[in-house]
């Protein structure tokens, strides 16, 4: 064997206290020697002959030189230690005794005595590589690696080409290729060679996945059985994963109602070392829940108790409802819900317990044990703790447990929102609120009180607004009710949110309060996301009045990031022609002053005459009082009734020829919807007056008085009830006839969908001339068809008529029908068809709607 014999000398140490520099030299030199022992080819001198030969003396080269040559040493070692502060540097000296000649030397260095181990490791390294070369590892090989690529096998190793080769590493670096789990077995040749050590890693692998094959899967896809497996191809054959999987796969098919689906796997040899494989599935009938049951139910039946679980049994809409599916994480929920309605039905000791599911050929039976407990009523209600500027008994008055005659968990839990918003509205930001619950078992009543810890007022700081590059600054601040300075206040960050979700200019809408340089003081983050507000559509429909229609729209919803509207239209039909360009500003000179511009030229087809109609108009709106607006609007046309028919009716004769038609509109708005295009909640309602005419000149004078009124009802499943009347009424002034084209007229997707110009008639002619007075409800129950498209069904029933004089509800028309309500890319989308109730012999049964415009 080539065993170098070192002498090592106490190493020169450096250090700001004596007593510590001499326990560095100890700990040093014990450290030293154990590191340089690892090695097998390296023996140290016998501490005890270097220190008599260099007891009382200072050592240098000369010394080291002489009393390691005495020794035998072919080398020696020494040099000097530092230590300041928490960095520790070691400078080592290293001389070749045999030629007398001083090596190149090793610097090391790190921070801390705990992490001297690691400084020392590092100078062993760097010694062997100069004194023994030979320990130096050349290369590093791999031989029986067909498929794992030795660059994959060489990342687990410490051993690497240029490293001193020791035995503890190859031992570690074998377990390492072997943790794998690739191979069976893993050996290792190390040999001599010029250069080093020369290290081969011996494998043999594992025999490897090739082909995963899945038979029999019919209800259930193989993209989604291989998405739920974990073994894959070209891993090991791990049969804990697999039977892993075997589960994973299970799972999908009890989720299909396959609950009684045999699932199995074999594995093939493929060849000398590939395996496939095959999964067997046999799927079995499908299962449907038969039977839901209680055990234990008092209060309240069966029926009941099935009406609050999303569970459900087999029914003849399976195929489109999924019902009969057991879902054991949804039956889980159910067991929660059963609870819930329980404690908000008074019983505060109500148990639900872990259903008992029995599987047979001809289905799935569950059963739900209940232990209903006694039922208690409320008992006292009371508020403790801080005082607020709103009267103790008026936010009692307010609290829904008072209400309630059998203790509710529900309503506390709202009551405690309620009265949290009290005092976020008052400013108390971080207020809480904390129901105290006190179960009387004598009269079986539960006493409850809400203690209120108001904290301190806290005043709005910073409101910041990001992700906003279109949109100014300054449109999405004056749609807040919040100011920086302003107490906090919950109910005005809601209005502002709301506000801001109503301009319909962001796909998301995120507000959060973070607290702000003290305690006193909140900040408030927008962050929206802004969407295209620009709109290029072209479209094709069909009205009852226009019959075909093709039109075109360009406009911008937020043109430059103001706000403002621009929109030029055109349209075109078998009967009509609209050319229109409008422009909105909501902030007229920066104040909340509402306007609207429009140019049109009208040209429409009627069955008697044609009308050309070209104007001007002008409207301006400023709210009034929360959720109520008025309008003021001007309106100059130039109109001409043209290409009347000889056999038209002499009312329709009479008007023949241009007028100028001047007038001026008064509006007043309430408006509580909660959205614009699909609102679920609210209402909207609107009374004007139009006066045309007298000091306003022209040739026509009228009068028209209007009231519309909408109101929108959500129900259960996204569903909703909308209910709109209108009435109206019209009287010529100053002796003048009121214009053919002004009077009412009904039929068509806004009033009566699947009837035409419906109004009183010329009884020589039959020609509809329109009323002077009209009246119409439309009635609609709106479900979500494709929610992710935004898509909606509507079933609707319209009623209304109109009449020279009066109102006569007994000679109301009435259609009914359903359709498509779509908010599409190029804007809303109306399709819809409606069946006339109470045909008439000249009238069709039925026509198609199609609009591009609002919904209501």
């Amino acid at each position: 064997e080539n065993i170098k014999l070192v002498a090592l000398f106490p190493f020169e140490v450096h250090s700001t206290s004596l007593q510590r520099a001499a326990e560095l030299q100890e700990i040093l030199y014990r450290e030293v020697v154990t590191e340089l022992q690892k090695s097998k080819n390296i023996r140290l001198v016998e501490r005890e002959r270097i220190n008599a030969g260099t007891e009382g003396k200072r050592i240098n080269d000369a010394l080291v030189i002489e009393v390691g040559k005495k020794a035998g040493a072919l080398y020696a070692v020494s040099g000097s230690v530092s230590e300041f502060g928490d960095r520790i540097s070691v400078d080592a000296r290293l001389i070749d005794l045999r030629e007398e000649k001083v090596l190149p030397g090793v610097f090391v260095q790190g921070r801390g005595r705990e992490n001297l181990g690691a400084i020392l490791a590092q100078l062993r390294t760097d010694i062997l590589l100069r004194i023994a070369a030979e320990e130096r590892i050349a290369r590093i090989e791999f031989k029986g690696n067909r498929k794992i690529e030795a660059s994959a096998i060489q990342q687990v190793l410490k051993s690497a080409p240029g490293n001193i080769f020791t035995d503890t590493d190859l031992s570690a670096d074998i377990k390492a290729i072997y943790k794998m789990g690739y191979f069976d077995d893993v050996t290792a040749e190390v040999a001599e060679v010029a250069e080093g050590k020369a290290i081969t890693f011996v494998v043999e692998e594992k025999p490897m996945i090739t082909e995963i094959l899945i038979k029999g899967n019919k209800a259930v896809k193989r993209d989604d059985i291989e998405g739920a497996m974990s073994v894959r191809n070209r891993q090991t054959v791990n049969p804990e994963k697999l039977k892993a999987d075997m589960e994973k796969i299970k799972t999908l098919y009890d989720g299909k109602g396959f609950y009684n689906a045999e699932i199995g796997y074999a594995i093939e040899k493929g060849g000398e070392r590939d395996i496939h494989v095959v999964i067997t599935i046999v799927e079995n009938e499908k299962l449907f829940i038969r039977g839901i049951s209680f055990e234990g139910n008092r209060a309240f039946t069966t029926k009941e108790l099935k009406n609050m679980m999303t569970t459900n049994e087999w029914g003849i809409f399976h195929f489109f409802t999924d019902s009969g599916l057991l879902k054991k994480d949804q039956l889980k929920q159910d067991v929660g819900k059963l609870n819930a309605f329980y404690l908000n039905n008074g019983f505060i000791n109500a148990q639900i317990g872990e259903p008992v599911i029995t599987y047979d050929r001809d289905g799935i039976r569950i059963k739900i044990p209940v232990s209903e407990g006694k039922q208690f009523r409320v008992g006292k209600v009371a508020i403790s703790g801080d005082e607020l500027a709103t009267p103790r008994a008026e936010l009692l008055a307010k609290l829904q447990i008072r209400k309630k005659d059998f203790y509710d968990r529900e309503a506390i839990m709202k009551d405690m929102d309620a009265l949290t918003q009290a005092c976020n509205d008052e400013g108390y930001a971080s207020a809480d609120v904390v129901p105290r619950t006190e179960a009387q078992e004598k009269n079986l009543t539960v006493d409850v009180t809400y203690e209120i810890k108001k904290g301190n007022l806290v005043y709005f700081n910073r409101i910041n607004i990001t992700g906003n590059s279109k949109t100014r600054d300054k449109v999405i601040r004056r749609q807040l009710s919040v100011v920086e300075g302003d107490l906090y206040n919950r109910t005005k960050l809601k209005k502002s949110y709301m506000a801001l979700n109503q301009l319909r200019y962001f796909e998301e809408i995120d507000f959060q309060s973070e607290k702000g340089p003290d305690e006193t003081l909140t900040d408030v983050n927008i962050r929206v996301k802004e969407k295209p507000t620009g709109i290029f559509s072209l479209g094709a429909g069909y009205s009852a009045l226009d019959h075909g229609v093709v039109s075109a729209q360009v406009s911008q919803q937020n043109l430059f990031g103001r706000g403002q509207i621009l929109s030029l239209k055109a349209s075109l039909g078998s009967r009509s022609q609209l050319y229109d360009i409008s422009f909105t500003e909501p902030w007229l000179f920066d104040m909340p002053l509402w306007s609207k511009f429009d140019i049109w030229n009208l040209y429409r087809e009627y069955d008697s005459y044609n009308l050309d109609s070209k104007g001007f108009g002008s409207t301006f709106g400023y709210s009034l009082w929360p959720y109520v607006t008025g309008y003021v609007g001007y309106r100059l046309s130039l109109d001409n009734v043209k290409d009347i028919l000889d056999t038209a009716s002499y009312y329709i004769k009479k008007q023949a020829g241009q007028t100028t038609s001047s007038g001026v509109t008064f509006t007043l708005t309430r408006d509580s919807t909660n959205d614009v295009m699909f609102p679920s909640t609210g209402s909207k309602n609107s009374a004007s007056v139009e006066y045309t005419g007298g000091p306003l000149q022209g040739d026509v004078s009228y009068t028209r008085y209007g009231a519309t009124s909408a109101w929108f009802f959500p129900l259960p499943l996204d569903t909703v009830i909308g209910a709109r009347g209108r009435i109206g009424a019209i009287r010529a002034n100053e002796g003048k006839d009121v214009p053919i084209f002004e009077r009412y007229y009904l039929g068509g997707i806004n009033s009566l969908r699947g009837l035409r110009e419906v109004g009183p008639k010329d009884p020589a002619t039959g020609d509809v001339i329109g009323g002077l007075t009209m009246l119409n409800f439309n009635f609609d129950y709106i479900f979500p068809l494709i929610k992710n498209a935004g898509m909606k069904g509507v079933l609707f029933f319209d009623t209304g008529n109109t009449w020279n004089t009066g109102y006569h509800l007994e000679d109301l028309r009435r259609t009914a029908g359903v359709g498509i309500r779509w908010y599409s890319p190029i804007g809303p989308l109306r399709l819809e068809w409606g069946y006339v109730l109470d045909r008439k012999e000249d009238e069709a049964a039925s026509r198609w709607e199609f609009s591009i415009g609002m919904f209501m």
